[in-house]
């Protein structure tokens, strides 16, 4: 048993930890101009200043939650917060833009680190009836990094320098190291073997590089045959981990319906929350009018109701089964996308206010309860492996409601930029968009319900 003391002080590690990434992300996606006005690169160059970061992040997750399970969450936690520090001095004192794509895939590295051992450490300190509330303050925490990103990102960049982002983020880094080391007693080194399973390691991790990177490029062949290639490296290791004694992936795990019910959920659902954000971010700038600024701050109406409401869902899946929980969310973000199935230039702005609440009210409900959805019935030795596995389907889903939309809008833009004669044609873009994201949402609702119903056979 832990003390309250020692509950608080790995929720505050564990969140600051949470926080730095999605600070990272928001900052520089409003820097980005900034950062071009410096680095001579075109849009595509630059946009791998945050693609490296997520394809590195969802490689290397699930084998550092191995790894964390085997040598203890806490301790590669800290590697993890130490990684966040150099990469923090390489971008900040990059001198090109090849340096700070870098930079930023080192930061994914430490981003795998971190995800996942920060729940674990929840899941291990916290009991069973507390941890949807711990969960829910951790992904609270996250979304708090994201929308203050927003904010700080612009400031920084306009009285200091882009660069500042970075002096940030090494000085949260190098304060969370102090306090893990000097605040936080003891290690959690709970796995049975010692086996790493380096071959299960090599088809993994450049299987889901390719797969995500396929996914960000599928519009072009070299993104096919990249998905192509991915996908076999994962069929490869799945046929692998079957016959392997010690796997990456325990084998209790690879035959857990209730685990797939809940990635599968996981990924569906993130790709319908996340990508009615992008869609409304440039139905907002090309429709209404308003400059990069305005949208980011209209589109923290999301993130307000996120923070308010997430520990409160999180206690809400102490309380209440975590399918049951997770549903609910589902059918709150398949509302909001209900809104806006008639999308329009004489939209009412009333209306995308109401998409917004409902949007981050249903992501609040839904991530802490499939998080504890996926810990159930587990052992605790797979406690890290467990939530790298649910930050993974997380990032993945990010990356599918991109997919969705680049090929709905290849398929009814054809290319064409957004002017002023093109507009109906993104706005038919973007109502399918909706439409695809209001059928994710339903079927992510489905699968939970379809793990309540089986629980209470």
């Amino acid at each position: 048993m832990y003390s309250e003391t020692a509950k608080r002080l790995v929720q505050i590690v564990a969140g600051l930890g949470s926080a730095i990434a999605p600070f990272m992300v928001s900052s520089l996606i409003v820097a980005t101009p900034a950062i071009g006005d410096e680095f001579p690169a075109d849009v595509a160059l630059l946009g791998w200043v945050t693609a490296a970061f997520f394809l590195v992040a969802a490689a290397f997750l699930v084998p550092f939650g191995r790894i964390a399970d085997i040598k203890g969450s806490k301790r590669v936690f800290t590697a993890g917060m130490g990684v966040y520090l150099a990469a923090a001095a390489v971008c900040g004192l990059a001198p090109g833009i090849l340096v700070l794509i870098a930079g930023r895939a080192l930061t994914g590295l430490a981003a795998a680190m971190v995800f996942g051992t920060s729940l674990a450490l929840l899941s291990l300190v916290f009991p069973e009836e507390e941890r949807g509330r711990a969960f829910g303050i951790n992904i609270t925490a996250m979304f708090a990094g994201f929308g203050l990103g927003l904010l700080a990102g612009g400031a920084i960049t306009y009285y200091i320098s882009w660069r500042g982002i970075f002096a940030v983020v090494a000085l949260i880094a190098a304060a969370n190291l102090v306090l893990i080391r000097t605040r936080v007693r003891g290690e959690c080194e709970l796995a049975r073997t010692l086996e790493y399973d380096p071959a299960g390691m090599l088809l993994f991790t450049p299987g889901v590089l390719l797969f995500m990177y396929g996914l960000t490029g599928i519009s072009a062949l070299s993104g096919i045959a990249a998905l192509g290639a991915g996908a076999a490296a994962l069929t490869g290791f799945f046929l692998w981990e079957r016959r392997c004694p010690h796997s990456l992936i325990p084998q209790n795990l690879l035959r857990s319906r209730n685990l797939a019910r809940a990635a599968a959920a996981n990924i569906i659902f993130n790709g319908s929350s996340f990508g009615i954000i992008f869609v409304l971010s440039l139905y907002l700038q090309y429709v209404t009018g308003f400059d990069p600024r305005s949208a980011g701050l209209f589109l923290l109406i999301s993130q307000a109701f996120l923070i308010v409401l997430g520990p409160a869902s999180g206690r809400l899946s102490d309380r209440r089964p975590p399918y049951r929980v997770a549903a609910i969310g589902g059918l709150v973000n398949a509302a909001a996308m209900l809104l806006l199935i008639s999308l329009g230039e004489s939209t009412p702005l009333l209306l995308v206010i109401a998409t917004l609440a409902l949007n981050g009210i249903g992501i609040a409900l839904f991530m802490p309860a499939v998080v504890k959805w996926s810990l159930k019935n587990v052992r605790r030795e797979d406690t890290s492996l467990l939530t790298s596995l649910s930050e993974t389907a997380r990032l993945a889903g990010n990356s599918l409601s991109n997919t969705v939309v680049i090929i709905i809008f290849s398929v009814v833009m054809g290319g064409a930029p957004v002017s002023p004669e093109t507009l109906p044609l993104f706005l038919a873009a973007s109502r399918w968009s909706v439409i695809v994201y209001l059928l994710m949402a339903l079927a992510s609702a489905l699968l939970a319900g379809v793990s309540l119903r089986k629980r209470e056979a």
